[in-house]
């Protein structure tokens, strides 16, 4: 169907034969479905399409514009006759090479487009004409209906189309001739080429193979001319550089390398430890670690550095208890770290260790007024062994 519907189509040499056989088709549809009765009008389908309330009137004037070129005259007759069936009709095909073949000079009336659809339609399903009463809109879900229904949807598919659809379609729906053309066909107004001598036939007047040849005489060719010898090169000793000696030169002795002890780069000095409080505030000595340091570098026992973590709350696996004052000294180095807890009622700080032997220190955690303000002292004996120390602050041990 898709190749007759093509074929049909692209009989038509121009506008003028395809609104021929528009209007022939719509005539011959109103014969067959309503031979009797008032053939279907222009007006009457545009006001059966309106009553069903299938088809606005901003489309509907869309659909006009686009059916006054040619090319969306051959789009919509190449879909009507595709999708309704009436390509494979021999009647109509008869009718499309009648009007296909029609030469006519003035320009034919614009065809009734909403009339010759709605009827396309109503012969694909076998409905009278007759029946389509805008007076009384049919239910949309009636064969009258449908056909109404289908009709506008196919007007809204060629309102739709877009510009690269219809000019791809457009190519392949050209007019497309038969054979080579005949007198009958020829234009008479056409251009005749001149005659001669107006006109010279493209022939080239030379030829490349034709030219003269090149010839060289004896005289024009160079030859090589052989290079002159030039005196021979020789090296004085006054062309030498001066302090440079023809014979075995003796190896310069340079004087020994002596070091001054002032001059040795001093040790490097070992990193202080350093106090470590995430989100509390802390208040730190850190003369601490540099005590260490001193010491260390005096010959005493070398320290490092582990942590230790303070956890303050009300009750066991309670809720920690934040802001407390925590205070964290020994008396083996005589310096102190301070701060306060975290919202967790944690207090973290890094200390130095002797990594020999362990060293105690002494944790103050002032309570609060509302848990009697008295400030509460553990101690705790921290190694090299581990890095991490914890140490728990209860205020009562029972819910």
């Amino acid at each position: 169907m898709h190749e007759t519907a093509q074929k049909q189509i692209q009989s038509f040499p121009g506008k003028s034969q395809l609104v021929a056989f528009a209007g022939r088709l719509l005539d011959w549809l109103n014969h067959d479905l309503n031979p009797n009765g008032e053939p279907l009008a222009e007006s009457r389908a545009r006001a059966l399409l309106l009553a069903a309330n299938v088809l606005d009137e901003p489309t509907r004037h869309s659909f006009a514009q686009a059916m006054e070129s040619e090319q969306g005259t051959r789009l919509a007759l190449y879909g009507l006759l595709q999708e309704s069936g009436l390509a494979n009709n021999e009647e109509v095909a008869v009718l499309a090479a009648t009007s296909a073949g029609t030469m006519s000079s003035t320009e034919q009336p614009a065809p009734a487009w909403l009339a010759l659809i709605v009827a396309a339609y109503a012969w694909r399903a076998d409905f009278l004409l007759d029946r389509l009463d805008p007076a009384s809109p049919p239910d949309p879900f009636s064969p009258a209906g449908q056909v109404l229904k289908r009709a506008a949807y196919f007007i809204r598919q060629e309102v739709q189309r877009s510009a690269t659809e219809r000019d791809k379609l457009g190519r392949k729906l050209a007019h497309a001739a038969g054979g080579p053309p005949s007198l009958n066909t020829l234009q008479p107004d056409g251009t005749i080429a001149p005659l001669p001598p107006y006109y010279r036939t493209p022939i080239p007047e030379r030829y490349p193979e034709y030219n003269a040849g090149i010839e060289v005489s004896p005289d024009e060719v160079e030859r090589p001319t052989a290079p002159t010898p030039g005196s021979p090169i020789s090296i004085t000793d006054d062309d030498l550089a001066p302090g440079v000696t023809t014979g075995p030169a003796s190896p310069i002795t340079q004087p020994p390398l002596r070091i001054d002890p002032s001059e040795a780069a001093p040790p490097a000095a070992t990193r202080p430890s350093n106090v470590v409080m995430p989100n509390a505030a802390v208040g730190t000595n850190t003369s601490a670690a540099t005590s260490a340091v001193r010491r260390t570098r005096r010959g005493r026992t070398a320290m490092k550095s582990t942590k230790l973590h303070v956890v303050v709350q009300d009750q066991p696996d309670g809720p920690g208890l934040y802001g407390l004052q925590v205070r964290v000294s020994s008396r083996g180095i005589r310096r102190y770290v301070a701060g306060t807890t975290n919202k967790d009622g944690e207090f973290i700080c890094e200390l130095p260790v002797q990594i020999d032997a362990g060293l105690t220190y002494d944790v103050d955690v002032t309570w609060p007024r509302d848990y009697g303000g008295e400030t509460e002292r553990k101690s705790i004996t921290l190694n090299a062994d581990r890095t991490h120390f914890t140490l728990p602050f209860y205020r009562t041990l029972k819910a």
